[in-house]
């Protein structure tokens, strides 16, 4: 008889830091620079079924605290006063702490203060990419993807995507990243909306895109060709492309094995949420015996790394 298996979502691959943004796909200004290990969205997707501790998993130590706010505010409140003095050094500081605060009040549900912070982000940023676009096109940019998701608007996604798009030709080792991750935005909306064909056209491209950015930097890259994969994998599986779905998760499966065999510490909570996935899948299938044996892995590594809540799949327990 099977045992309990744990429920789990793992937030942030490789070496991305987690914070409030990882679930989101926001992308913090002071941490724009330091690509390729920029804080581009990275969650392996959990079959819903399986997503009871969604709500204390991404919570506690993950979310900004009042402490951090305060701080921000002060900075702010001290920036401005220094930029009506000296504009040139001291407003782009403004825009920048604009940007973190409403990163942080979209974490804690304050969406309208969020949203006016992440506009009066953007207007000073198109002031300062329009005499220097060089620097500060790429903050519109990140500043337009934060509005988009907050907002789930696809014109500021796409306009995002746009300027993205023409920096990556000049400087592709530097952008193609950022475009990845705001077409991976793009599908979530899509997704939501069911927009299914668009949803799928847009994680194809991003999967696309981190397939050649790992053929040259696995050691940053690779990890994100499997969340892409994973992705896919659903919303193969929600369209009842069943096939596409199992290979897609299996080859997720795969790599995610390959790099756990290098770093265990850090992967083989991957591996078991992938193993849990294609267990959904299988056992949707009426192929209980595969699906058995994949929970049963997933559940012999899970005790190792958390000590977390369990879901028991009905049919096999």
């Amino acid at each position: 008889m099977l045992a309990r298996l744990c429920t789990i979502v793992l937030l942030a691959l490789s070496s991305l830091r987690v914070n409030a943004t990882s679930l989101t796909g926001m992308i913090i200004t002071s941490e724009a620079t330091s690509l390729p290990s920029v804080n581009l969205a990275a969650v392996d997707w959990v079959h819903p079924s399986n997503r009871s501790v969604l709500a204390d998993t991404v919570g506690g130590a993950q979310n900004p605290t009042e402490e951090n706010r305060r701080n921000y505010e002060e900075a702010l409140k001290t920036d401005r006063e220094l930029a009506e003095k000296e504009p040139e050094t001291y407003l782009p500081k403004v825009a920048a702490t604009l940007n973190e605060l409403g990163i942080i009040d979209s974490a804690q549900n304050r969406l309208e203060t969020a949203r006016k912070e992440f506009e009066e982000a953007l207007k000073i940023y198109h002031e300062l990419a329009h005499k220097q676009p060089d620097i500060y096109l790429h903050y519109v940019a990140i500043t337009l993807n934060n509005l988009g998701i907050l907002e789930g608007a696809q014109n500021r996604l796409k306009e995002a995507l746009k300027i993205y798009r023409e920096l990556a030709k000049k400087d592709g080792e530097t952008y193609l990243p950022y475009v990845a991750i705001t077409i991976n935005n793009l599908g979530i909306i899509d997704s939501s909306k069911n927009r299914v064909k668009e949803a799928r056209t847009e994680y194809a491209e991003a999967l696309k895109i981190y397939r050649d950015l790992a053929q040259k930097e696995p050691g940053t890259y690779l990890p994100y060709v499997p969340m892409m994969l994973n992705t896919l994998g659903f919303l193969d599986n929600a369209e009842n492309w069943l096939g596409e779905a199992r290979k897609e998760v299996s080859e997720a499966l795969k790599i995610y094995r390959e790099l756990a065999q290098k770093d265990p510490e850090r992967y083989l909570a991957h591996v078991a949420v992938t193993l849990n996935n294609l267990g959904v899948f299988d056992k949707d299938q009426n192929h209980l015996k595969e699906a058995r044996k994949e929970y049963e892995e997933a559940l012999n590594i899970y005790p190792v790394l958390y000590n977390c809540s369990v879901v028991i799949p009905h049919s096999l327990g």
